[in-house]
């Protein structure tokens, strides 16, 4: 079996996370251990067809707001749809807001969260590739817990859900008039579009989550599952 191939991706157009070097030094550590190749960049003309061709997942680490232009849409859209993998880590729903293919294809994109703290997330299939090395049924952990602009439930392929009794959604000191409480408030879901998948994951905004030997197998998961290689 050929290793896989990687293009990590973290341009910024809005927010920048601190904790993009964290995650580039966690994807590195990880690609070491499993053999996989990895090209981490910030340059968004790389995405055309030729270069696309040699990747079998594209993992956007933190990106925000409007990070491409039209041939580079046009790049991605068609590696997916014939099959190519793409993961978005912590703020991929932070991303591309105009551009209605991948809006689609997210399922959803971020409104507003409150600071970080501890909750209880729940995850909803232990059978599942990205989820079945979890020990229990929950998770506790201390991120950022994103809310949306619409639960994808009716669209999308759920895996991991919060409790929002677990901690203050309703802090929303940053977000003023936004609504942060969803009640059934998914986290962790996947999109299949095309031949491909679209993968998202809202957590991975604190250093220490990328330490996390839950949350870097979660991230392996999420890889393999969408390289057809689970």
């Amino acid at each position: 079996m050929e290793p896989l191939n990687l293009l990590v991706f973290s341009k910024t157009a809005g927010y920048r996370h601190e904790s993009i070097p964290a995650g580039l030094k966690a994807l590195n550590e990880i690609a070491g251990i499993k053999g996989w190749k990895i090209t981490a960049t910030e340059d968004s003309t790389l995405f055309t067809p030729s270069v696309l061709d040699s990747i079998d997942v594209v993992v956007f680490l933190s990106t925000s707001g409007d990070v491409f232009g039209k041939i580079q849409e046009n790049a991605l859209q068609q590696f997916v749809e014939s099959g190519g993998g793409l993961v978005t880590i912590h703020s991929g729903t932070d991303t591309e807001y105009n551009w209605d293919w991948y809006q689609n294809a997210i399922g959803a994109h971020f409104t507003g969260h409150p600071p970080v703290q501890k909750a209880k997330l729940i995850i909803e299939d232990q059978n599942h590739p990205v989820t079945k090395h979890f020990p229990a049924k929950t998770w506790e952990a201390e991120d950022e817990w994103y809310s949306f602009n619409r639960n994808p439930r009716n669209d999308v392929r759920v895996l991991i859900s919060i409790d929002e009794s677990t901690y203050n959604v309703d802090d929303n000191r940053w977000f003023g008039g936004v609504k942060q409480r969803m009640s059934d408030h998914p986290l962790v879901w996947y999109n299949r579009v095309g031949k491909g998948i679209v993968f998202q994951s809202a957590p991975g905004h604190t250093n220490e989550m990328y330490d996390d030997p839950l949350y870097r197998q979660h991230v392996i998961g999420m890889i393999e599952f969408c390289s057809g290689n689970n």
